[in-house]
């Protein structure tokens, strides 16, 4: 039997003096943010108790990646550890500082009431990035984007990190060395009504109250049938879907799309295994912005897709043209991902927002959907007609497919042939169906 060198075993499992630090550093960085989740925690109890505000600010170096590429790891780490001491004179007793992350720092005041004072914070730790910080033999010259989240009104923890992350990424989406405020406020008490709509809205989703309708999408040119629009339709006397644009105003909008969407393909999957015919079917389903800016939010809709195996290119993501624009840089990162597993992306309500095409190149998409508002006048309004006919050229060219919506009768729908339009729906085409009638008109 050989023998086992005992000291050789120990030193094999000895950590090296750099490994003890880096765990050690690790081990205080989770005792750091341990404790500014229990002061979070306590900030948040106080406003309930005494109406007392607090801000929360995410301050995110903006260029260390460049930093660590050109210099390395190690100076980078420096740079990081000279900022928290400039932060820190800037910070009370009170106040709490914490690394959550390489680049990016959390401070909570208590000190802080009004939105005046939370932006002059801002510009303060702003300033201390105008000139080079002095890092070994180098100086570097960086600057930070801030996050700002003032609140007036109590909140989960996870809610007020969550409005500061928002706040931080549109400032970043501004530009380098920008802030952007974001307000909790306080909800008056005739609002009360909007909480019980919340939490009503909330169970209706739970109880799956609130089903994908389709709404059928043709080709203009032969009336052939390509695929549907997914329409979240609630049962309960919501004919308007005002409950939607109520989502909007909330984080609720996320779980609200997530529900429809993994209910519409998971309908899909029977449609396209039920017959081979259906495998070209397509969906496409609007959803809103914030899965495209809110950290892991596309990851979260390509695991649906994975999951319920649904061919990525049957399916159009819709997002609202202004949306877009707001969050640009955002939204290409996010939109190029989908395109990476085969999901198509359509512009919603194009033209309706003003937006520069020159920043409409840049985007990654696949369709364009002419807004309902111009169909209604185009038989009427050359402008329209001219419009609707420039789009069409525009997409062509750019080698986007053009859907138009909202067609109402047959004048509508010969001229858009007319047009050389491909795609169209509204309800001279069908109105939105279960999935019942759905199935019917599949048997056609």
């Amino acid at each position: 039997m050989p023998t086992v060198n005992k000291d050789r075993l120990s030193n094999q499992h000895q950590p090296s003096s750099a490994k003890l630090i880096d765990l050690a550093l690790s081990r205080s960085l989770r005792t750091q943010r341990a404790l500014f989740l229990t002061q979070l925690k306590s900030a948040s109890q106080q406003l309930q108790q005494t109406q007392q505000n607090f801000v929360l600010l995410l301050i995110k170096i903006d260029n260390i990646a460049d930093v660590e590429q050109n210099f390395g790891s190690e100076l980078s780490n420096k740079l990081i550890t000279i900022i928290r001491h400039h932060l820190q004179l800037l910070t009370s007793s009170n106040d709490c500082l914490v690394n959550l992350q390489g680049d990016e720092f959390a401070l909570l005041k208590t000190d802080i009431v009004d939105a005046d004072s939370a932006i002059s914070l801002a510009k303060k730790i702003q300033s201390q990035f105008r000139f080079s910080f002095q890092v070994s033999n180098y100086k570097i010259l960086c600057s930070c984007s801030i996050g700002i989240s003032l609140q007036q009104a109590t909140h989960s923890v996870s809610q007020v990190l969550k409005d500061a992350d928002i706040a931080l990424k549109m400032a970043q989406q501004q530009g380098l060395g920008q802030y952007h405020l974001s307000k909790a406020l306080p909800v008056p008490a005739e609002n009360t009504l909007a909480i019980l709509q919340q939490e009503k809205l909330t169970r209706a989703i739970i109880n799956n109250d609130i089903l994908p309708y389709y709404q059928p999408i043709i080709q203009l040119n032969s009336n052939q049938l390509v695929g549907f629009e997914v329409i979240a339709h609630w049962h309960e006397e919501h004919h308007d879907n005002s409950f939607i644009s109520f989502a909007e105003r909330t984080d609720i909008i996320i779980t609200l799309d997530l529900h429809i969407m993994y209910q519409a393909c998971l309908q899909l999957k029977k449609w396209h295994d039920s017959n081979p015919n259906n495998q070209q079917i397509m969906l496409a389903m609007n959803l809103s912005v914030k899965h495209l800016i809110l950290e892991g939010a596309v990851e979260h809709l390509i695991f649906i897709i994975q999951q319920q195996q649904i061919p990525p290119h049957r399916l159009v993501f819709e997002f609202r043209e202004h949306e877009f624009m707001a969050h640009n840089e955002f939204a290409i990162r996010a939109l190029e991902k989908l395109r990476q597993i085969g999901v198509q992306v359509g512009l919603d309500n194009f033209c309706t927002g003003f937006s520069s095409l020159n920043e409409f190149f840049k985007y990654p998409i696949d369709f364009v959907k002419i807004d309902s508002s111009f169909t209604n006048r185009m038989l009427m309004s050359k402008k329209d007609l001219s419009l609707i006919r420039v789009i069409r050229d525009i997409s062509h060219d750019m080698g986007f497919k053009v859907i138009v919506e909202g067609i109402s009768n047959p004048q509508q729908h010969a001229k858009l042939i007319e047009l050389g339009c491909e795609f169209g729906q509204g309800s001279y085409i069908a109105q939105p169906m279960d999935y019942t009638q759905v199935e019917r008109l599949l048997e056609l």
